[in-house]
């Protein structure tokens, strides 16, 4: 299992997801270790990478869904530059700085389109305080990467086969318990359309394409997660 399920709680920040709190505050991923290491918990099967379930959940029991307080962690690369130089045009780095400003339109684009997708969920309905039935789901983006360059001051076409690189996390609870039920984790990749490639068919990168790539993904993201929930549900 991974090391990074040490770290930090929620995917989004929403504002209905801070009203409401479980009475015993969870650090993301030791209670995870603590019931995989006594066999309460084993590999399970999703869309994704890694996946532990206790194999003893009725996931047919629960109808609601409470979010913990969000939180993203980005990698330190070194210091966020606007504008770029012929020199730092030409070098092999790839993995840039992102400035406050920008990190906070990326947290808010997640935040944003993850409460529409979830909120279209017709199996589950979004709550506040936990109950019977209710899901407790705490998670993480983690280890965030952009491979977007600062703006060069002259140039107008940008071509890049990855925006960005993260760590998905989410722990799932039974809100009444407190007992860790699911945990998922993989990393992905934001790309621009048609994935991480760059050919005849790639169009200029730039901020407004940018945003887009990261509002898609997110979207992606949302909708996986609301999905494989809806599965589970339904297995039992």
């Amino acid at each position: 299992m991974s090391t990074t399920r040490k770290i930090l709680s929620l995917i989004v920040m929403m504002p209905w997801l801070l009203t409401g709190s479980l009475a015993v505050a969870h650090e993301l991923g030791s209670a995870t270790e603590a019931a995989v290491e006594a066999n309460e918990m084993e590999e399970g099967k999703s869309k994704y990478k890694d996946t532990w379930v206790r194999p003893d959940v009725d996931w047919k029991k629960y109808n609601k869904i409470m979010f913990g307080k969000g939180e993203f962690e980005w990698r330190d690369v070194g210091p966020a530059r606007k504008y770029r130089t012929n020199t730092y045009r030409s070098s092999s780095k790839r993995e840039f700085g992102v400035l406050p400003e920008d990190q906070a339109k990326f947290e808010a684009i997640v935040a944003e389109v993850f409460d529409e997708e979830m909120n279209k969920s017709k199996k589950f309905d979004i709550v506040t305080e936990a109950g019977p039935g209710t899901l407790y789901i705490e998670g993480a983006l983690l280890d965030i990467v952009s491979h977007v360059p600062p703006e060069f001051v002259g140039s107008n076409e940008l071509y890049i086969s990855k925006i960005g690189t993260v760590t998905l996390v989410f722990e799932i609870f039974d809100a009444e318990t407190e007992e860790v039920i699911a945990y998922v984790e993989e990393r992905r990749t934001i790309t621009p359309p048609g994935g991480n490639r760059i050919d005849e068919f790639s169009m200029p990168s730039n901020s407004v394409t940018q945003l887009n790539d990261i509002k898609r993904w997110a979207r992606s993201s949302a909708r996986k997660l609301r999905s494989e929930l809806e599965k589970a549900q339904k297995r039992g």
